[in-house]
C-alpha cells in the first residue's frame, strides 16, 4: 500500500482550510439574523412633533396608542437575501377595523403604504402579530385604524428600539405665538375696551383736557348769559 507523501497531505490540508475560510463568511451572510426589539408607540409624530389624530388630546392619546400597539413582543428579522422584516403586536383587534401602516420620510410625511401580514393571533388576549417589510430598524411608521367604539379614525406612530433599551415617547411640539399672547394680555387687562395701557393713558389725558376746555367754555357762556339777563332787567 502506497503512502501519501507528507508534502501532498500538507497541501491538501491547506486547500481544505482555505476552502473553509472562504465558505464560512458566505454561510454567515446567507443565514437569517434575528434580534429582539421593543415597539415605541407614540401619539405624537416623532419626526414633526405634531399630533395628527383628530382627537388632539395628548393626555389620553398616548395611552390609547399604547393599547393599540404593544411595546412587546417585537422582533427584527434579516433574511438570507438581506431583506428586513419587523414583527410587532397590536391590541383591541375586535374593537377596530381598517388597520393601516405607512412609512414616513425624514420630514415626517407619509412616503408610502406598507403591506402587512398577520403571522399569529392571540384570541384570548384580543391581539395579533403583524409582520412588515421595512428599509431598516430605524423605520418610522404611521399607524391608523377606525375605532368602532369611538366611531372615528385614530392615528398614532411607532418606532423600534433594542429590547430593554430605555426609551420615552416624544412630546408634542409647542410653539408660542408672541403676538397672540400680547393681544390676549391686553384684552384681559383692559377688559372690554380693547385698548392697551399706554394708549388708554393718552386717551384719558385727551378726554381730561377736552373736559377742561368744555368746562371753561361753559363757565364763560354762563357768565355772559347772566350779565345779559341782568342788564335787560335793569333796563
Amino acid at each position: 500500500m502506497k503512502t501519501i507523501p507528507n508534502k501532498v497531505t500538507l497541501a491538501l490540508g491547506v486547500c481544505v482550510m482555505l476552502a473553509g475560510a472562504l465558505l464560512v463568511p458566505a454561510g454567515i451572510a446567507g443565514a437569517a439574523q434575528e434580534q429582539a426589539l421593543q415597539a415605541v408607540p407614540s401619539y405624537v409624530n416623532p419626526l414633526s412633533g405634531k399630533i395628527e389624530d383628530t382627537g388632539n388630546n395628548p393626555g389620553l392619546g398616548q395611552g390609547m396608542v399604547e393599547n393599540l400597539v404593544l411595546k412587546t413582543p417585537a422582533s427584527l428579522l434579516v433574511d438570507d437575501k438581506g431583506s428586513t422584516f419587523i414583527t410587532f403586536r397590536v391590541g383591541l383587534v375586535d374593537q377596530s377595523k381598517d388597520f393601516a401602516v405607512e412609512l414616513l420620510d425624514s420630514k415626517g410625511k407619509v412616503k408610502e403604504p406598507v403591506p402587512y401580514s398577520i403571522v399569529a393571533k392571540q384570541s384570548d388576549k384580543n391581539t395579533e402579530d403583524l409582520r412588515i417589510k421595512v428599509p431598516s430598524k430605524d423605520a418610522v411608521l404611521r399607524v391608523s385604524l377606525v375605532s368602532i367604539p369611538m366611531g372615528r379614525e385614530v392615528v398614532g406612530f411607532v418606532t423600534f428600539a433594542a429590547e430593554g433599551e430605555d426609551v420615552t415617547a416624544p412630546k408634542v411640539e409647542e410653539k408660542v405665538d408672541d403676538s397672540a399672547i400680547s393681544v390676549y394680555k391686553n384684552s384681559d387687562n383692559d377688559k372690554v375696551t380693547g385698548v392697551s395701557g399706554a394708549d388708554r393713558g393718552k386717551l384719558l389725558l385727551f378726554l381730561g383736557i377736552a373736559a377742561g376746555i368744555l368746562l371753561v367754555i361753559g363757565g364763560v357762556a354762563a357768565i355772559v348769559y347772566l350779565r345779559n339777563k341782568k342788564s335787560h332787567g335793569s333796563a
